[in-house]
This record gives C-alpha cells, structure tokens and sequence, in this order.
C-alpha cells in the first residue's frame, strides 16, 4: 500500500509544461534584479547599465518522463546588463522534479553583444 500511495505521489507531481514555463520567467526576473542591484552596489554608476536590461531564452527544452527521471526541463539563458561593455552572462537551468522548482547550475560570462540586435 505504502508503495503505491508513493507512486502516485510521484506521478501526481509532475507539472504542465505552462507551470514549469510560469516559474521560470519568474526565476530569471528576479536572476536580472538580482545581478542589476549587484552591479549597482559594486560601482554606483548607473550610467553603465542599459536603460532596460534584460535577458533572453536561447533555448528551452521539455523532457518526457521516460528520459527524465530527475529534471523535466532545461533551459539556456543570456543577461544582457551593459551599455558601453561588450558582455553578457549565459546562465543555464533545469527544472527539479523532486522539488518542483528551477535550479541554476551553471553561470559564465562571455565577450560580445546579443547577435538578435542590430
């Protein structure tokens, strides 16, 4: 008995990809808060951010039960923060079936501008 209640358990966890989508914009908006208000503390120099930064989905992957027995989805993110600087963070994410949230697991920064613009 103890197991199937588990098993039910288990699969009642799972998501609608729009739920899983929802909590992710949500995520990266405070991930940009966050990164803008750090920036803003270590300089005080408003000047060197964009008027609006902001981030965009270069990828974003849903997994089907049967290949994802730990993360249902994965997502590659890109912060665009800098007016003058020619950066950005790419961040990656996946999202934890167990807990039912967004992980991030990896940050890095790379030289250029976002290649949508211009």
């Amino acid at each position: 008995m103890l197991i199937l209640f588990a098993c039910l358990f288990f699969w009642g966890c799972s998501e609608p990809q729009e739920n899983i989508e929802a909590k992710l914009s949500a995520y990266l908006q405070d991930d940009l808060k966050f990164m803008v208000a750090q920036t803003l503390k270590a300089s005080n120099d408003k000047g060197a951010l964009l008027d609006s930064p902001y981030f965009k989905i270069r990828d974003l992957r849903f997994f089907d039960k049967e290949h994802s027995k730990m993360y249902s989805a994965y997502a590659n993110v890109e912060f665009f923060i800098y007016r003058d600087i020619e950066m950005f963070e790419e961040r990656k994410y996946r999202y934890d079936n167990r807990f039912l949230q967004w992980d991030r697991y990896l940050k890095r920064w790379h030289f250029g501008t976002d290649v949508d613009k211009n």
